[in-house]
């Protein structure tokens, strides 16, 4: 019947999800961007065995399953060894590559690695680099991105080239979020919730629901963001 199907499609799905959640969780948090063409690949072959398990017959679901976690596992297992062995992860992952270096291409370099001039003249224009010329270093990374070291004459002056030294800048803590007092944090800056009604009262704000999100900032300072119901009232 169609709605024992709708039931049995239902339950894979949630199964996949479900574990799909727990699985990423446990694999880690590498962004799509700096993610190495072996763990592409792994999530792509992961995706696509989620997919079957979800769209598969009742007595294939747990074969295809078991495929699922096999992968994840065997993901997870190579993960491990690659940070306990370099060898074994410049194997899996690859390595860094200099392409540009003392403002000269490499163009062997550039051969074995199938990446022509187009694709590096294309990476330099994303970072804002027009001239060559202004290269000191460039490598390709195992995630693909391209990272530059200007030379000297074109870098940027930072304070200490003037002798200004700053307080290394402190983390930022969330003290309210979506209207909601984290008070744990407010511990750990030793501060009170008096204080910090007060401080959104010098603001205009009498309640902490209607702020969504307060912290003290990298320069000690407060900062307040309120819901837009609550700013549209304390502008009438």
């Amino acid at each position: 019947m169609v709605w024992q199907e709708y039931i049995r499609d239902t339950w894979q799905t949630t199964l996949v999800f479900l574990s799909l959640l727990v699985f990423t969780r446990i694999l880690g948090n590498t962004q799509i961007g700096q993610l190495t063409f072996y763990e592409y690949i792994s999530g792509i072959t992961i995706g696509s065995i989620a997919g079957t398990v979800a769209g598969s017959d009742p007595d294939k679901v747990w074969n295809h399953y078991y495929d699922l976690v096999l992968m994840i596992a065997l993901t997870y297992f190579f993960s491990f060894l690659t940070i306990k062995s370099r060898p074994l992860r410049k194997m899996i992952e690859g390595s860094s590559t200099v392409v540009i270096e003392n403002g000269r291409i490499l163009e062997e370099n550039m051969r074995s690695m199938r990446y022509d001039l187009d694709e590096l003249t294309g990476q330099l224009r994303q970072q804002g680099i027009l001239d060559l010329d202004e290269v000191q270093y460039a490598i390709i990374e195992t995630s693909g991105n391209l990272s530059i070291i200007k030379k000297s004459d074109y870098q940027p002056m930072t304070k200490s080239d003037f002798g200004i030294h700053l307080p290394p800048p402190a983390f930022p803590v969330e003290l309210i979020m979506d209207g909601e007092i984290i008070e744990q944090n407010l511990h750990k800056k030793n501060l009170t919730k008096t204080w910090l009604e007060k401080q959104l009262s010098t603001r205009g704000i009498s309640k902490v629901s209607q702020v969504t999100y307060a912290s003290i900032d990298s320069k000690g300072q407060l900062f307040v963001s309120c819901k837009t119901s609550a700013r549209n009232q304390n502008d009438n």
